[in-house]
């Protein structure tokens, strides 16, 4: 039984470093470009907007990711 606990918890740290990761990465690569968006031509902030909505959406689904698998924790 110890160990289906300990798999359980390596998957949910997996699972925060694999979603936060992408979550960080595509924020800084707007934060990056916010300069470039807002100083040039109107698909520049398209494109800006859609980094940062995606960002935010795989924000989200790790959250529900992660609240899924720590439910199944035992114990």
């Amino acid at each position: 039984m110890q160990k289906r606990g300990s798999l359980a918890k390596t998957a949910l740290a997996a699972n925060v470093l694999v979603w936060g990761g992408a979550a960080v990465f595509l924020f800084a690569l707007a934060g990056e470009n916010t300069y470039a968006a807002f100083h040039g031509q109107w698909y520049n902030i398209v494109g800006w907007a859609l980094i940062c909505a995606v960002a935010s959406a795989i924000t989200i689904i790790g959250i529900r990711e992660v609240r899924r698998l720590h439910s199944r924790l035992p114990g």
